[in-house]
């Protein structure tokens, strides 16, 4: 029996899905996950290429991982997202977020295919024995009252700085703890759009719809469970449907016809989809179903949404934040935005800023631009300098905080949130 340690700390809460539906396959055909990359024949990790930070965090946990005895093979996003360097820093077996399919040729001659594991519904727990913060984590964890104390403190200690919905930000997942009251129904794989400065698509291929019953059905099986906060997850979730004669409404509305008492968290639905679907989106915000839905705007100028490669009619998208929030006064919109993206002027910037005071977001994030190789966004000129980017920083959040939002920093990105 092969022993196999999964390690996918520093990613995504899909590729996390990913691992845990990994995890399903690997027992079912007698694999056993070992808590120690140490005990293990076989060291599996998943990677992000988000972002440079993130890829250099994902080349460093391979470097750490290759000290030990088993094989290590790469999965998640880096092996296409940054494939010159990945290429040359790794000679080993590797296959990225689009090919998950081959986990089979990695773990051959298995009784149950891949194919017939489900999705994953929660994410993947990375615990290492190896670590000491991470005994502590295993000690913790395995008796209840002890866990809700633990998770508990770190849950308050977010809802403080972020507020009530930070889950919508996802910036829990990477205290590496388990949210045991949010069940995760990742409603399609891969991407639609081609913005200008991300590499994503690379890794995660087309866009694919989960069909329609699939997602009810796992919908229902959350609620029997005795779930209520759900949390809609996908690449891009506004153009579910799009290629299974089917749309994103209709899909909420067909949860929506479903008993029970629940609350539905919406990540990644982009403002080509809010703005296209605004009227239907309107009426199901009304029924009071949806808590919060985290809309990346990227930027509030027209002119950088263009280069982007994004939608870029900043008013009609003002407008629809507006109706939605007009629908549901208690619903908590959130939002992304990029700061310093290349030939961005202070002016263009501060368009950004006054979006997010118009709009009257309840929470969000502004992110530094992070320029990943062999995408458009290298070849964009003027570059915005790092000095520049860390002084509109400084500028963001003194905006913020004389609008009354709370605020504060983490590794060049600015997290703010309405004060209650």
């Amino acid at each position: 029996m092969k022993k196999v340690f999964i390690d996918a700390e520093f990613v995504c809460d899909r590729r996390k899905l990913d691992m845990t539906r990994i995890s399903k396959y690997l027992l079912r055909n007698g694999y056993e996950i070992v808590d120690s990359p140490k005990k293990a024949d076989v060291i599996l990790i998943s990677t992000c290429g988000f972002g440079n930070s993130l890829a250099d965090t994902s080349f460093k946990k391979i470097k750490e991982l290759k000290k030990y005895d088993g094989e290590v093979i790469v999965t998640g996003c880096v092996p296409d997202t940054d494939k010159k360097r990945f290429d040359y820093f790794f000679n080993g077996r590797s296959f990225s977020t689009k090919h998950i399919d081959e986990i089979e040729t990695y773990f051959p001659g298995n009784k149950v295919s891949f194919s017939e594991i489900e999705d994953g519904n929660s994410l993947w727990i990375n615990l290492n024995r190896d670590k000491i913060s991470d005994t502590f984590r295993l000690l913790f964890l395995k008796f209840n009252l002890i866990k809700k104390a633990y998770v508990g403190f770190f849950d308050q200690m977010f809802r403080n700085n972020i507020g009530e919905n930070h889950l919508i930000l996802q910036t829990f997942y990477g205290l590496n703890l388990p949210i045991d009251d949010l069940y995760d129904i990742r409603i399609a794989s891969g991407c639609w759009q081609n913005c200008s400065y991300c590499a994503i698509k690379k890794g995660v291929g087309g866009f694919k719809s989960k069909p329609l019953d699939i997602c009810l059905n796992e919908f229902k099986n959350g609620l029997e469970k005795g779930y209520s906060n759900f949390f809609l997850t996908a690449e891009d979730t506004g153009c579910y449907g799009l290629d299974i004669n089917s749309n994103f409404p209709d899909l909420l509305d067909k949860i929506m016809n479903i008993d029970g008492e629940y609350r539905i968290n919406i990540y990644a639905l982009n403002p080509r989809w809010v703005v296209k679907y605004i009227d239907e989106l309107e009426e199901i915000v009304k029924k009071g179903k949806i808590k919060a839905i985290l809309i990346p705007i990227q930027s509030g100028d027209n002119r950088i949404l263009q280069h982007m490669n994004r939608y870029s009619d900043v008013e009609k998208i003002k407008s629809a934040f507006m109706r939605l929030k007009k629908a549901n006064s208690d619903l908590t919109l959130a939002t992304h935005c990029i700061v310093g993206f290349p030939s961005e002027t202070d002016q263009e910037f501060k368009e950004t800023l006054d979006f997010i005071k118009a709009a009257n977001l309840d929470l969000g994030i502004i992110m530094s631009m992070s320029i990943k190789a062999d995408t458009e966004a290298e070849s964009i000129e003027p570059k915005v300098s790092r000095k520049e980017i860390s002084k509109r920083l400084r500028s963001a959040q003194k905006y913020l905080r004389n609008l009354g939002y709370m605020t504060f920093k983490v590794k060049g990105t600015l997290y703010y949130r309405k004060k209650e």
